[in-house]
């Protein structure tokens, strides 16, 4: 009350400054419990893929028919928290039939993805597993396969995890490829194939410039949205896929921002796990066909002549909202009913188990526990190194230790070359050196 009036005033709204802190706690909650919910899907799947490892010590088509129908089972409860979160795909009609026909034409058929994003495997997940579903494979860095749960989880379902050298990669990733075929077992294989995604620092700033250099010296105008293409991989694996060699190009899009803008743009964003589980995201995607020869010259011209293409559709969605050609995209359907039984179905079951184990609240308890320690690894991380780098859980935290000081130590090797573009360059190589170095040390585990 106004003293002495009588008025009842209203109470003056909060600082703008406290709303928005409060929209940002309650959109981290947010993604933390989403998040939360899929590491348990992912967890529970670790479980039974653990149990029929025997299997495979016998009979390995038995074993890989097997996973592939619990994946079938199990995957949607995983895409259920995207899906809640606004995660939408939107595909024009008869690029998708072209993807839908390719999983009837052949056991093996393989999907290139710009590397605009963090989550291009969660959207390979999710287009994998709707209408007819197939099971998808990954091809990514092999420091994923150490991080727990879902990174332990991608190595029991068999994925090719690389090191970057190709002249030990190839005979990893021709050995995967044989052994599925062998047995018969029908798979999609997704993967980025520039290698690397680039933020803000001092260090994706210079990776991004070694690219445009390597545009320049093919005599290409430089990439504006896109890094360049590892052409000697693509070649070894178009060697597999034969005709059935596809390419993803896809636009990000938040409040009706594109995300994945030119590379320079400093309001550029890279989607991550946390990002998209925070507020929703609208993420259109342009199939395409791509032919690569026997050759490796000539795939590398081939390579380099579709990401110029592609680096163009990105200019003209960045430019006009939409990609060139007048197609129509509509959204692939939530698939409400097969992802809510399925992750219903997983709780339920595990409840049960953990009740027959005389621990009936088990399952709550690790969904509260994968709330609090996903959470707060996170944020953890992302103090560290000031990005959030959550492809998959617990990789903000483990970047942040790989990458701790990479972008000061480049930065005074580069202030120590006083500007010799020799010796920056020779400083930007050493650092490059150190950090692959790093990653090598790990190809030491067993698990690998």
């Amino acid at each position: 009350r106004d003293s002495g009036s009588g008025i009842r005033r209203s109470r003056a709204p909060p600082p703008r400054g406290t709303m928005t802190a409060i929209g940002d706690l309650l959109g981290r909650l947010r993604a933390y419990a989403f998040l939360a919910m899929m590491t348990y899907v992912a967890l529970f799947t670790l479980f039974l893929f653990a149990a029929i490892q025997p299997i495979a010590l016998v009979d390995r088509r038995a074993h890989r028919s097997l996973g592939s129908w619990l994946l079938r089972v199990c995957v949607p409860g995983f895409l259920l928290p995207p899906a809640m979160a606004g995660l939408k795909i939107q595909v024009d009609k008869d690029q998708w039939q072209m993807m839908l026909r390719a999983r009837l034409e052949t056991l093996l058929h393989i999907v290139m993805c710009n590397h605009g994003s963090r989550v291009d495997w969660l959207l390979a997940l999710m287009c994998g597993y709707t209408h007819n579903p197939i099971r998808v494979s990954f091809l990514t860095e092999g420091p994923m396969q150490f991080l727990p749960i879902v990174g332990w989880f991608r190595k029991l379902c068999e994925d090719i995890f690389v090191w970057r050298s190709f002249k030990g990669d190839k005979g990893r990733i021709d050995a995967n490829i044989g052994s599925f075929k062998q047995t018969r077992t029908p798979r999609a294989i997704f993967l980025a194939i520039e290698g690397a995604i680039v933020d803000h620092g001092a260090f994706d700033v210079a990776y991004i410039n070694d690219c445009r250099q390597f545009c320049e010296s093919l005599g290409y105008a430089p990439f504006e949205y896109l890094l360049t293409p590892r052409y000697k991989g693509v070649h070894t694996l178009a060697q597999h896929a034969g005709t059935h060699l596809y390419c993803a190009t896809v636009a990000f899009e938040q409040g009706g921002k594109m995300l994945n803008c030119k590379l320079t743009d400093p309001g550029r964003v890279v989607p991550d796990l946390y990002s998209v589980l925070r507020r929703g995201t609208n993420v259109t995607v342009h199939f395409s066909k791509l032919v690569v020869g026997a050759d490796q010259n000539e795939a590398k011209r081939q390579c380099m002549d579709n990401y110029k293409y592609r680096d163009e559709l990105l200019a003209h969605y960045d430019a006009h909202g939409c990609f060139p050609g007048g197609l129509r995209y509509d959204a692939l359907p939530w698939q409400w009913p097969s992802r809510v039984s399925s992750f219903v179905a997983q709780v339920l079951l595990g409840h049960a188990l953990a009740s027959a184990a005389g621990m009936p609240l088990l399952v709550a308890k690790t969904l509260v526990a994968l709330f609090c320690l996903l959470g707060a690894c996170h944020t953890a991380g992302e103090l560290l190194s000031g990005e959030s780098r959550e492809s998959i859980p617990f990789e903000t935290i483990f970047k942040s230790y790989a990458y701790a000081g990479r972008d000061r130590k480049l930065l005074a090797k580069a202030k120590k070359a006083e500007g010799s573009p020799d010796n920056v360059a020779e400083a930007i190589t050493e650092t490059v050196s150190e950090t692959a170095k790093m990653f090598s040390l790990m190809t030491k585990f067993p698990a690998n």
